[in-house]
C-alpha cells in the first residue's frame, strides 16, 4: 500500500512538472530560438533526450508480447529486459546508489551549465546528453525499480549487454566530453566569440 502511494505521489509530481514544462518552456525557447540554434541549450536538449528515451521505452513496454524481434539475424535483436543493476546489468543488487549517483550528477551538471561560456558548444552538447540519459534511467529506477533495456547486439557468438537510448546518450556524452577536454580544448582560442545571450538564463 505504501509503495502504491509513493508511486502515485511520484506520478502526480511528474505530471505537474511535465505540464508546467510544456506550457512555459516552449514560449521561452521560441523567444530565444536564434540563440539556441547557435549555442545549444543544455536544458532543451536534455529534455528532448529524456523524451526520446521515454517514448522508446513506452513502445517496448507496450509490445512485450511481440518481443524479442530479430532485426538482423545473429547481429541485432529488439527485446525487453528489466535491468536491476547499474550500467548494462552490472551490480544487480544495488538499489539506492544508482539513484543517488544520478541525482548528484544532474545537480552538479545543472549548476555547472549556468557557468559554462556560450562558445563551449561541444561541452554543452555532451552535458545535455549526460543529463537527459541520466534522467531517463533515473525515472525508470524510481517508478519501476528497474531500468528498461531493449537493444541487444550479438558479435561472433558474444552477446553484448542489453542497453537503451539513455545509455547511448550517456556514452556519447562521455565521448564528446573526453574529445572536448583532451583533444579540442588545447587548440581553442581564449577570447569569447561575441555571441549574445538570451533574455533570461543560458542553460
Amino acid at each position: 500500500m505504501v509503495k502504491l502511494q509513493d508511486k502515485l505521489i511520484w506520478l502526480i509530481l511528474t505530471l505537474a512538472s511535465a505540464i508546467t514544462l510544456l506550457l512555459v518552456y516552449p514560449l521561452f525557447i521560441l523567444k530565444n530560438l536564434k540563440f539556441y540554434l547557435r549555442a545549444p541549450s543544455i536544458l532543451l536538449y536534455a529534455t528532448l533526450t529524456f523524451l526520446l528515451d521515454r517514448l522508446t521505452k513506452m513502445l517496448v513496454m507496450s509490445s512485450t508480447g511481440a518481443l524479442p524481434i530479430t532485426v538482423i539475424k545473429d547481429f541485432f535483436t529488439l527485446t525487453y529486459v528489466k535491468n536491476y543493476g547499474v550500467a548494462f546489468g552490472w551490480f544487480p543488487d544495488w538499489r539506492l546508489p544508482p539513484i543517488l549517483m544520478a541525482l548528484v550528477m544532474v545537480l552538479i551538471i545543472g549548476y555547472y551549465s549556468f557557468q559554462l561560456p556560450l562558445r563551449e558548444r561541444m561541452t554543452r552538447w555532451s552535458l545535455a546528453l549526460l543529463v537527459g540519459g541520466a534522467l531517463g534511467n533515473l525515472y525508470d529506477r524510481v517508478l519501476y525499480g528497474f531500468v528498461v533495456d531493449f537493444f541487444a547486439f550479438h558479435f561472433w557468438g558474444f552477446d553484448f549487454p542489453v542497453f537503451n537510448v539513455a545509455d547511448v546518450a550517456i556514452d556519447v556524452g562521455v565521448v564528446l566530453l573526453f574529445i572536448d577536454i583532451f583533444i579540442l580544448s588545447p587548440d581553442e582560442p581564449a577570447e569569447d566569440n561575441g555571441e549574445g545571450t538570451p533574455a533570461t538564463a543560458t542553460a
